[in-house]
């Protein structure tokens, strides 16, 4: 009898906590910012606004040109969706969807004609920033730097 106490107990506290947490999180939200890159294989090339990146793209990336088509504020709430117009006739949809040992999980998801064409989540370091591949656009890819902070 008195394992199943402990038992209950341990799960009322758990369930508590990720409320709690869920809800903290939830009143919070995410501020950063996306920037819509076009990589290509083009004559070498590396856009100023991307200086801070460029170490990281040129390592990661086997693209020799790279220019910031656009950079847009993200500024969400939990589950709440961010729309971002990209090159292509083309919707970038971003979600913060959970926060969990300093991590902020995302949704990403992208639309052409109102259809989904790519769909993923990924999980950002808190203060940090990832780029991620994207579609093709004009003899080359869009990439995806997103960088955020939980508020």
């Amino acid at each position: 009898m008195k394992i199943k106490y402990t038992y209950l107990l341990t799960v009322i506290i758990a369930v508590l906590y990720l409320t709690c947490t869920a809800q903290a999180f939830a009143a919070k939200g995410v501020l950063g910012d996306v920037r819509i890159i076009h990589a290509s294989s083009g004559p070498a090339h590396m856009d100023p606004a991307l200086g801070d990146l460029a170490h990281e793209l040129q390592t990661v990336f086997k693209y020799t040109s790279y220019r910031l088509l656009n950079r847009k504020p993200l500024n969400v709430k939990h589950r709440q969706v961010a729309h971002i117009s990209l090159p292509g006739n083309r919707t970038l949809e971003i979600s913060p969807t959970g926060f969990k040992k300093g991590r902020i999980k995302f949704k990403i998801n992208i639309l052409k004609q109102n259809r989904s064409v790519f769909n993923t989540e990924i999980l950002l370091k808190n203060n940090r920033s990832i780029t991620i591949g994207g579609p093709g656009f004009k003899k080359g890819y869009l990439l995806f730097n997103i960088s955020a902070t939980a508020r």
